[in-house]
């Protein structure tokens, strides 16, 4: 490539200064403008010398193409559509979804000059995963383009970059055996030579596997944003993005032998995200895996194999295997239990998936959930963040205070007669000084020195700035990846335990046609009440569980998985309090949603009624509120752990997720019922009791439905007239001021509405079911008058159902009026009885 493969190559745009694209009104001259400036660009990346395009290449990938620059377009295009047909009234002067330039940038994915490709890619690789996030219009432009321009030439680009890899490794691996085949003498004089050789052969493997890592990245962002995107990648297509696989592990090894160990970044880069994509496309794909032939199918089940247990790669590479083995699993293992046979020719890949799946896939997470990422620790990452971000924030503030001093200077703007004035006074001063010339020429001298010394300084203070920028990044990154990997860890565990509903596709909440008002009829309660008796013939469904689930269910016994993920849960319910640090919001809402996802897989797991929760406890003792309990079995162990993080001094959030915990256990397993005792009830009321906190307020709410749920499961076994009387105490008291503010809250904002109706709902439903039977507590009843709650009650719950509107679902809403209308019907019984 002679000169041109010296050029700065842009792998990413988001590594680069960038600048906003300047917002122009719709106007006649300035759509002439617009379709004028895409085709400057557009003529520049197609131009015929390849400086010309890499430099127009790398100038989007730093301003129109880059991350944040992106994500301002596609939080503007959001808002624009939220509000309505305002979506072209205004435009950038050269918009990133512009379909001439998207197809500019396509063709130059297959440029022969690879620098000019990987900016090409790259720019594409922002678009998708910044910009078409959540964007799956299938008769969008961007749609369109994606499925019929984009899939097929990254396909075509993945492919050569690979053949062009097999025969740059073939090059590596004679250079390396002709080296181990010289003799000393000889290996001395052809030293540097051999060395510069194999240097250059290491950096253009490393172009390629760059730009198949942007190809890979840009392509599975494609699979998970739209899915026409998926029908374009046939059979044929996924045996290439398996061969990156194993061809990246040789590669490796090639790198490491050819001494060239810091190329290895872009070949693990590379194989993550070529497990990403097949772990996309093969993802509830029932069509594209069962059109697989059984000798390619093999092939495949090999490669993920051998991925999965391949130590070398990082985690989420892994991962992402196991979760497209787990994805293929459930189609010819798993529906094939309950449906017909496929038959016998795929006997052997169907014996392979589930031996992988139970001890490949299971050893992988609990090693994972055992151990941890051993290369990041999670709090130092954070400690690291903040230190840096603080120091660059320092730095920023310094630049900007030396940058208003310049510019307060510059501001005075002194008249030339007065320069003039005060250059003729500072010679005659200077004429006056003849016995000291000598020491004014030194003075002078320093004082250009110093000057000299200033700039210098100043420009070494923009490289620190620019290092502590990237080391932030780099941590940044290191902590996306931390937190990714163990979301999905966490995922493939929840999926491996859902279980298999059958889902009604005739039950849904559409009995309001769009542009009516919430009225409410005799028609639309005749929907509710056939929609909610539907409801409840599929909730008293349990999930059916195949042979080949429960092996894999008595592998994570063995394993100890569940035990293994209650201690990581606990440790990252605790993580943020343990800091006492400033979180950064970036932390604060990745642990957010690392803690959901964990209370998720964890709820999951406990309704399998998994071996180890009825095994003997291994511990025999646990300290809870400062006192000592005896623990017999998993079980005990389990819930006690719960009660624990719970009982202890943690915000409204990280309680919510240990009760959704707590609350799945209590619904799917009658025996942790008994285990709870007196202190446990007192801890229960006190949540539902405690007073609401606006700051945090969806973690609030969410944390009190969870314990009034778990008072409404309680009160379904058999108990004392006290316990129940101090639990409908509890809940009237809550039923009457759902915010504990005003008592009606009607004229509260839309999200506290939104609050006090969920609340309301969840009571209502526990306070029916509890005296609904005919061996209900009446003498409670009477006593707490409930009926006249309902009574006083149901009007306002109706009230804030209208006044909710845009603040609330469709789907929301109509369970709220199907709560109302079983209230009313509730109501109609009592006073009948």
């Amino acid at each position: 490539m002679g000169k041109q493969s010296k050029r700065n190559k842009s792998k990413r745009g988001n590594k680069q200064q960038h600048s906003k694209p300047v917002v122009i009104t719709g106007s006649p001259a300035n759509a002439t403008k617009e379709e004028k400036g895409v085709s400057t660009v557009v003529s520049k990346i197609r131009h015929g010398d390849p400086r010309v395009r890499h430099a127009a290449l790398v100038a989007l990938s730093s301003t129109l193409f880059h991350s944040s620059s992106l994500s301002a377009a596609a939080l503007q295009k959001q808002q624009q559509r939220q509000v309505g047909g305002s979506a072209q009234k205004k435009k950038a002067a050269a918009d990133a979804s512009d379909e001439t330039l998207l197809r500019a940038l396509s063709e130059r994915i297959l440029d022969v000059d690879i620098p000019c490709a990987t900016a090409a890619t790259g720019c594409l690789s922002n678009y998708v995963n910044f910009y078409c996030i959540g964007d799956a219009e299938e008769t969008s432009t961007e749609a369109e383009i994606a499925s019929e321009v984009m899939i097929p030439i990254l396909l075509q680009r993945i492919q050569r970059s690979l053949d062009k890899i097999t025969s740059l490794g073939g090059q590596i691996e004679n250079s390396i055996a002709s080296k181990v085949g010289e003799t000393a003498t000889a290996a001395s004089s052809a030293g540097a030579a051999g060395s510069s050789a194999i240097d250059k052969i290491l950096a253009f493997n490393s172009e390629q596997w760059i730009l198949v890592s942007l190809s890979l990245q840009t392509l599975a962002g494609l699979i998970e944003n739209f899915p026409a995107a998926v029908e374009r990648v046939n059979a044929l297509s996924l045996s290439t993005l398996c061969a990156v696989l194993p061809l990246a592990d040789k590669s490796l090894k090639l790198t490491k032998n050819g001494q060239g160990e810091s190329n290895g970044g872009c070949i693990l880069d590379a194989s993550s995200n070529a497990s990403r994509a097949i772990h996309s496309l093969l993802d509830d794909n029932v069509a594209m895996i069962t059109s697989i032939h059984p000798t390619s199918l093999t092939n495949i089940v090999t490669e993920l194999t051998n991925t999965i247990t391949n130590v070398q790669m990082s985690y989420m590479t892994r991962l992402h295997a196991s979760g497209a083995l787990v994805s293929i699993r459930k189609v010819l293992v798993l529906d094939e239990e309950i449906n017909a046979a496929r038959g016998g020719e795929c006997d052997t890949v169907v014996a392979a998936l589930q031996t992988c799946t139970d001890y490949n896939v299971i050893d992988l997470l609990s090693n994972l959930f055992e151990s941890g990422d051993s290369n990041h620790d999670p709090k130092k990452l954070v400690l690291q963040m903040i230190e840096l971000s603080n120091k660059c924030q320092s730095m920023k503030q310094d630049e900007m205070m030396e940058s208003q001093i310049v510019s307060e200077v510059n501001a005075r703007r002194e008249p030339a007669r007065m320069i003039a004035r005060r250059q003729k006074e500072m010679k005659e001063s200077k004429k006056a000084k003849t016995e000291t010339d000598d020491m004014t020429e030194d003075e002078e001298k320093e004082v250009m020195n110093s000057e000299d010394n200033e700039d210098l300084e100043n420009e070494a203070s923009e490289s620190q700035l620019d290092d502590v920028k990237d080391e932030l990044d780099n941590v940044v990154q290191s902590w996306r990846e931390l937190v990714g990997s163990y979301k999905l860890a966490l995922e493939l565990v929840a999926n491996l335990c859902s279980g298999r509903e059958e889902q009604d596709d005739d039950i849904e909440n559409g009995m309001y046609p769009d542009g009516d008002e919430h009225m409410w009829d005799s028609d639309d309660e005749a929907k509710l009440v056939s929609a909610a008796n539907a409801a409840g013939a599929i909730n008293s469904m349990e999930a059916s569980y195949t042979p080949s689930e429960r092996v894999t269910f008595a592998s994570m016994s063995s394993k100890q998985l569940l035990k293994r993920i209650l201690s990581f849960f606990r440790r990252w319910v605790e993580f943020v309090s343990v800091l006492n640090d400033d979180v950064p919001a970036l932390v604060a809402e990745d642990v957010d949603e690392l803690q959901s996802t964990c209370a998720l897989c964890l709820g999951n797991m406990v309704a399998c009624d998994l071996h180890s929760l009825n095994e003997p406890s291994l511990t025999n003792v646990i300290i809870v509120g400062g006192r000592e309990t005896l623990v017999t079995d998993g079980l005990d162990l389990f819930w006690w752990e719960l009660i624990t993080a719970v009982s202890s001094d943690l915000s409204d959030g990280p309680k919510a997720h240990v009760t959704s915990v707590m609350l799945a256990l209590l619904r799917h397993s009658p025996k942790s019922r008994t285990i709870v005792n007196a202190t446990v009830l007192d801890l229960l009321l006190a949540l539902v009791t405690q007073q609401y906190d606006a700051k945090d307020g969806s973690n609030n709410v969410q944390l009190k439905c969870n314990a009034i749920s778990m008072l409404g499961l309680l009160c379904s076994e058999p108990h004392p007239s006290e316990i129940n009387a101090k639990v409908c105490m509890a809940l009237l008291e809550r039923l009457r001021s759902p915010l504990s503010s005003m008592s009606d809250g009607i004229d509260a904002d839309g999200e506290k509405v939104r609050h006090s109706l969920v609340i309301m709902h969840e009571i209502l439903n526990v306070l029916m079911d509890m005296y609904g039977g005919d061996d209900s507590h009446d003498e409670v009843f009477g006593q707490q008058d409930v009926l006249g709650h309902f009574q006083r009650c149901l009007p306002g719950f109706r009230r804030r159902i209208k006044k909710t509107g845009a603040n609330s679902t469709r789907e929301e809403v109509d369970t709220w009026n199907e709560t109302a209308l079983n209230c009313s019907r509730f109501i109609k019984y009592k006073k009948e009885g």
